[in-house]
């Protein structure tokens, strides 16, 4: 009962990965993760589940997509804070 790379499996591997990379910043992403997660629970349900009516479903995952390139830019910039040693420090002078 191997799931290859269903999106549960996918979304549990990002999961391992942001947090194995940014440590203590991954609080910073934890609010959209958990929306990307609540979208592939509702999109892709567990056998036996209840399916989205098309619409509904179309509509979920254009948010799911959009969540999730929110998230990305999220972790990039969480990604260089981790990298440059701050914590959740603001921006340094000259707006970079």
């Amino acid at each position: 009962m191997k799931e290859l790379q269903g999106p549960r499996t996918q979304l549990a591997r990002l999961e391992k990965s942001i947090h194995s990379e940014l440590g203590s910043l991954t609080a910073g992403a934890a609010p959209l993760v958990d929306e990307v997660r609540a979208g592939v629970v509702a999109l892709f349900p567990e056998p036996g589940g209840t399916r989205l009516a098309p619409k509904e479903h179309e509509a979920r995952h254009e948010k799911l997509v959009q969540t999730l390139d929110e998230l990305e830019e999220v972790l990039e910039a969480l990604q260089l804070a981790a990298r440059s040693g701050r914590s959740g420090a603001s921006p340094p002078r000259g707006g970079r």
